[in-house]
């Protein structure tokens, strides 16, 4: 049976629905893309932000502190196996001959009296000491810091997320409740044949 009048306008107003409908749900997904695009360019400007001294700290912990710290430490190094070198010489050989002068009575024999006696003289003698330890008065060099990471929180999409659901739940429901409604004037027309002649 060919579809009346009626039946024709009121497919014709149920397509035009859903076609307004999933224009509408296009037009409010766009919105949300853009407003997403903007919010993650504002959340990446302000990371830029956060990040560039802390990149700049980096960069000269690597390129100024670093080569610097490393210089010095290779130069402490130098000194200190140096210094461990002398110690081990030391270990060696621990002790260091010294000359000292002392006053001694040496005997002496005088033939005309026939007569022994003793007089002052000055002898030299050799005596030990242990020799002195140095000390190593250089200071180690101290590693600069590192630069600490400044805390920055993900990009939260959570409330994209949530608005894309809510659209997402409310066209389903609106194509639904239009399907809905469209059944239930076929399941009316099959109960109540006389309006197919209208």
């Amino acid at each position: 049976m060919a579809e009346t009048l009626y039946q024709k306008r009121t497919k014709v107003r149920r397509m035009s629905d859903i076609e307004r409908l999933a224009q509408q749900y296009s037009k409010n997904i766009e919105s949300m893309t853009g407003q997403y695009q903007q919010s993650f360019a504002d959340y990446q400007k302000m990371v830029a932000e956060k990040m560039a001294p802390y990149e700049s700290e980096v960069k000269r912990y690597q390129t100024e502190l670093m080569p610097a710290f490393e210089s010095q430490k290779s130069q402490y190094q130098s000194k200190l196996d140096a210094y461990n070198v002398t110690l081990a010489e030391i270990a060696k050989d621990p002790l260091i001959a010294k000359t000292g002068t002392r006053t001694v009575a040496k005997p002496y024999y005088d033939p005309f009296t026939n007569v022994f006696s003793y007089y002052p003289a000055q002898e030299s003698y050799t005596y030990y000491e242990k020799k002195p330890i140095p000390k190593f008065t250089e200071t180690a060099p101290k590693a600069p810091t590192a630069p600490v990471k400044p805390a920055i929180a993900e990009f939260d999409t959570s409330q994209f997320a949530a608005k894309k659901a809510e659209t997402e739940s409310a066209f389903k429901r609106e194509v639904g409740e239009r399907k809905a409604a469209r059944l239930g004037a076929v399941s009316r027309r099959a109960t109540r044949p006389m309006l197919q002649e209208t």
